[in-house]
């Protein structure tokens, strides 16, 4: 009948071939772009996150050491050197999740300026070799670290 039927059966064939794997093609490339598509949202978001649960921290540990620094005596008590000790461990946290911070976000992602830290390094220093001595009062040093902490807390509430 047809002259040409057996070709053109071939033909018909391999075409609907092609048009499935080019339809298996165009899938696999739609479920790949939607893949780096929900990656990309996902690294996107990854400063921002990450500097603010830093600084979630950065918060928590300031807070605490100036309820540390609240509770402290106004007078030279035996427990003052340990209380002190703890405020310093606040403080060193708070520099280090800074350096985190600082390392992994660049200088824009600084949380707290470093005058504020070095502030309340000399702060403890200071009320350290007081207690030590024991000759000048006390008070004006807690009056100035606890200044410092709460400027310090003002600063990250913003």
């Amino acid at each position: 009948m047809y002259r040409y039927s057996q070709q053109m059966r071939q033909n018909t064939t391999n075409l609907k071939a092609r048009t499935r794997l080019l339809a298996v093609l165009l899938i696999v490339t739609l479920l790949g772009c939607g893949y780096l598509g929900v990656s990309y949202a996902r690294v996107a978001h990854f400063p921002d996150r990450t500097q603010q649960q830093l600084l979630a921290r950065v918060r928590s540990c300031c807070a605490d050491a100036k309820t540390l620094a609240e509770k402290l005596s106004t007078s030279v008590q035996s427990n003052t050197a340990s209380q002190l000790a703890n405020i310093r461990q606040g403080v060193y946290a708070m520099d280090q999740l800074n350096i985190a911070a600082i390392n992994l976000l660049g200088e824009g992602g600084r949380l707290v300026p470093q005058e504020a830290l070095t502030a309340l390094y000399e702060d403890v220093d200071a009320y350290f070799s007081i207690i030590q001595t024991n000759t000048v009062s006390v008070l004006e040093i807690r009056a100035l670290l606890l200044n410092h902490l709460t400027a310090l807390q003002g600063l990250l509430a913003e």
